[in-house]
């Protein structure tokens, strides 16, 4: 009974440090979404040129940081993201029935 109870405890401590792991990895890259740490410049524009009118929400964000610097609804009940690059350009993707809209360079 002390040997079961024994690998159970092991098999615990094994997955809740892989889980550990894989949550650092996804916090340390974004959720996923680019490389990690902040974007520069060069990064946003790739991006920018990357994203098409028509395309998907989910798509869309999946490959943008996590995080916007502003997520609002519009005055056209568009669903709408903002991210703010270095040298202070305003890149907004606005989405209606999860379809991109609209894009914005500010």
């Amino acid at each position: 009974m002390r040997t079961r109870r024994r690998w159970l405890a092991i098999g615990t401590v094994v997955v809740a440090a892989v889980v550990v792991a894989v949550a650092l990895i996804l916090v340390h890259k974004g959720g996923g979404r680019g490389k990690s740490g902040p974007l520069d410049h060069h990064d946003y524009a790739l991006l920018w040129q990357q994203t098409h009118l028509g395309e998907a929400r989910d798509a869309v964000l999946a490959r943008w940081p996590t995080v916007p610097d502003e997520h609002y609804t519009d005055n056209l009940k568009d669903d709408c993201f903002e991210w703010s690059d270095e040298r202070r350009y305003i890149y907004n993707l606005c989405f209606n029935a999860g379809i991109l809209r609209s894009k914005e360079l500010i």
